[in-house]
């Protein structure tokens, strides 16, 4: 993975240099802003709300280990990669023999990036307190706020899928107990810091995931930086091949036994690398022991899972001359309407880059016509549900439209912002706190915005030939989260929630799927469900969260 890593610098470059050719969806050039921040951005935790800063000179990158921070650079003056992928994979050895020198007790209380995972204002606290300590601890925090990047190198190998999900996600809680103690975290939970907009996270057996910071970019943006990775990796192997094969015909060529002495000399060599050690008190120990345990009682909490589809996919779609993403959110809808007997709030984030710094808007996608598909589906015949899945994915494509053309309901959200803040301008500090003479309007105040606002089915499509699997947690606790891919001949879903039946949600989302197809392909009786929706975890590709411990 050490060729993914450096590919992963040289992609990055040419977003911070503005030299990326534009995205496009279509015919339309889409807003490139937010590469600036794919670098070299953190988000810095304050009492009254958190600063972004970037650093568009930042030259070196944070490697965590066992808890443990590390840097190095790894750009010259003029921002081109000054270091070799040979002497890179030699350094990162050379990182991970050092951290494991240490004791899991030292680990821990070196974990100041766990902090990174409590609440801001906890975390503002804490930050302020390590800079007030001491010069080196202030130029620290310096350090891993302007690194281009962080790199997670963590000490499990994930076996499946949801494994995976679950490191790139929040890592791993393994708790073993040592001689004094009840128990002390050794897991890769404690290697992370969130707040960097961008973290590489590798694991031993070369499984690669990237963890980002939404405040200040979306999917869309890291899927083209991984693309991006993807394509050159393929391009590389390709040429290698390519010269592999010139080389050994070439009459010129430098012997074989002194060609391996040069590749030696150059792997024995390591960048200069730097070890933060902490300068922290009693009290700010007990609230890394307490952010880790907070953070372990919350990672028991999700229940993470991962279906692969593999009946088919966009192609069998698109034949039927419908919308893929559509077709699945539908499906969704169905599917958690079949196992609870009601329709949820359902989000889907729609892309508005098209616009100058345009971001996102929310999809309530939700309609009459979903509903009625959902709530007859199972009574119906396939032929009169055929006709009912249609006019669903019509009303879908219809709010999809709107939002994507920036006639979305998010702007009423900064509405109430402002409202709750008077007439005063959010973005003055001058008039921060200003005491309000305005009356809430009522609009924020009934029942249809609190609905509204409990996205009890979170989703989000994001995904091409780069990568395997795409998801995040759910945003309410009684919710879902779900992210899908969607490909040629198969789909790919990861799907979170806090101890709810995801496992039967998954089950009833395959049983749709594959009734979908049916009634599409014009036959006349329902798949026979999964008993209880549950037997279909037994199946290869669903793998339960309880399957998926290390």
């Amino acid at each position: 993975r050490t060729r993914w890593f450096g590919r992963s610098l040289r992609c990055g470059r040419g977003g911070r240099a503005g030299e990326l050719e534009p995205d496009m969806f279509r015919t339309t050039p889409l807003c490139m802003r937010q590469y600036l921040r794919l670098f070299g951005t953190c988000r810095i935790p304050r009492a009254a709300r958190d600063d972004v800063r970037t650093c568009a000179e930042a030259r070196h990158i944070v490697v965590m280990c066992r808890g443990h921070i590390y840097w190095f650079n790894v750009l010259d003056g003029s921002g081109r990669l000054c270091i070799s992928e040979s002497i890179l994979r030699e350094t990162l050895r050379s990182i991970r023999e050092d951290s494991i020198a240490f004791t899991p007790e030292q680990n821990i209380s070196n974990a100041v990036g766990i902090l990174t995972s409590t609440d801001r204002e906890t975390w503002a606290r804490c930050r302020e307190t390590i800079s007030s300590m001491s010069e080196h601890n202030e130029k620290s925090l310096r350090i891993v706020d302007e690194s281009l990047f962080v790199l997670c190198l963590d000490d499990n190998s994930p076996q499946s899928p949801a494994d995976m999900a679950k490191c790139a996600l929040h890592g791993t809680s393994v708790v073993e107990s040592f001689m004094g103690s009840s128990g002390m975290q050794v897991g890769t939970s404690i290697n992370r810091w969130y707040d960097k907009s961008l973290q590489l996270v590798v694991c031993q057996n070369g499984a690669a995931a990237i963890n980002f910071e939404h405040s200040v970019i979306d999917g869309y943006t890291v899927l083209r930086f991984a693309s991006d990775v993807f394509t050159e990796t393929i391009l590389r192997f390709a040429e290698n091949i390519r010269g592999g094969f010139a080389h050994r015909s070439s009459a010129g060529m430098r012997s074989a036994e002194h060609a391996r002495a040069e590749k030696e000399e150059e792997a024995a060599k390591t960048a200069s690398f730097h070890r933060i050690e902490w300068v922290l008190d009693r009290e700010l120990l007990t609230s890394i022991l307490k952010a880790e345990a907070f953070l372990s009682d919350r990672i028991m909490q999700v229940d993470l899972q991962v279906l692969e589809f593999a009946n088919y996919g966009k192609n069998f779609i698109v034949d039927q001359r419908m919308s893929p993403d559509a077709y699945v959110q539908i499906a969704m809808q169905v599917a958690y309407y079949q196992l609870y007997k009601e329709t949820a709030c359902t989000y889907e984030t729609l892309m508005t880059k098209k616009f100058f710094h345009g971001r996102t808007e929310a999809g309530f996608v939700v309609t009459e016509e979903s509903t009625r598909l959902a709530e007859s589906f199972d009574r119906n015949s396939l032929e009169v549900s055929k006709e009912l899945l249609k006019k669903a994915l019509d009303a879908h494509v219809k709010v999809v439209k709107l939002g994507s053309e920036g006639r979305g309901i998010r702007h009423l959200y900064a509405l109430k912002c402002l409202s709750e803040r008077g007439r005063a301008a959010w973005w003055s500090p001058r008039l921060l706190g200003a005491t309000s003479t305005v009356t809430l309007p009522d609009l924020f105040k009934g029942v249809a915005w609190k609905k509204l606002n409990r996205h009890v089915i979170s989703s989000s499509n994001c995904g091409n030939p780069a990568l395997r699997l795409f998801g995040f947690g759910p945003v309410c606790e009684d919710g879902f989260g779900f992210g899908y891919i969607i490909k040629d001949d198969n789909m790919q879903f990861c799907v979170s929630s806090f101890n709810r039946q995801t496992s039967r949600l998954i089950a009833a989302l395959e049983d749709t799927l594959l009734n979908f197809k049916r009634s599409l392909q014009g036959q006349t009786t329902l798949m026979p469900l999964s008993p209880a929706y549950g037997s279909m975890i037994t199946q290869k590709h669903v793998i339960p969260f309880s399957e998926a411990k290390n």
